[in-house]
């Protein structure tokens, strides 16, 4: 089953599958793909992580390992891991890949995963939220956070309020989150500006709240 909200991205993906061989089904929405996979009881999943409003890629693949454990499951995003979407993937787990869309370049390289996703013997390359040259991987999820609410607009006194936190300890924190970007808070300029927008360039808007 392909779960792919950008219409012309899920046929891509189907057709290539069934050239290959595989019987496919596709669903648009969280709703849709309940639906088929209960009626389908498919091996193996490709799982976009947004999937637009409310429930996420995320969301629906933990219910799926929920209720069959065996199902291979291969998630698709431009999110350099699931942290960003306040998420979390075992990396014990051997029937689960992570692949950003990126790779989708290489059809053989989404072939290969769910192959072996299926088969349960997923490899280190398959789980590119693992690799260690993954953008913003040096973040902490502490560091992640204090972005988000950056990203959000909200002050250093929002922040620590929103986090239970002293307005110094937010600093330091915002202070750490910078210098993990890499930013150099040394210069002239706006230090947070640039710390916001370096950190949207890899994430995106969709994971930032809008309250």
């Amino acid at each position: 089953m392909v779960v792919e909200d950008d219409v012309l991205l899920r046929e891509l993906i189907a057709s290539a599958l069934e050239t290959h061989g595989y019987q496919v089904q596709t669903a648009g929405t969280v709703a849709d793909a309940k639906r088929i996979f209960k009626l389908s009881d498919p091996d193996g999943v490709v799982l976009d992580v947004d999937l637009g409003p409310g429930p996420t890629g995320f969301d629906l693949g933990a219910i799926i390992q929920a209720e069959s454990p065996g199902t291979g499951i291969v998630f698709l995003t431009n999110l350099p891991d699931p942290r960003f979407a306040e998420s979390t993937l075992s990396t014990s787990i051997k029937n689960v890949a992570y692949l950003r869309k990126t790779a989708l370049a290489d059809l053989n390289l989404l072939l290969e995963a769910l192959d072996l996703c299926m088969r349960g013997e997923v490899l280190p390359l398959h789980r590119q939220d693992l690799a260690e040259d993954r953008p913003l991987a040096k973040l902490t999820k502490k560091q992640i956070a204090v972005l988000q609410y950056m990203a959000e607009g909200k002050s250093n006194a929002q922040i620590a309020e929103a986090r239970g936190t002293s307005l110094k300890a937010t600093e330091d924190a915002i202070r750490r989150a910078c210098e993990a970007l890499g930013i150099d808070q040394t210069t002239d300029g706006n230090t947070r500006t640039a710390a916001v927008a370096k950190y949207l360039a890899v994430v995106g808007t969709n994971y930032i709240s809008k309250s």
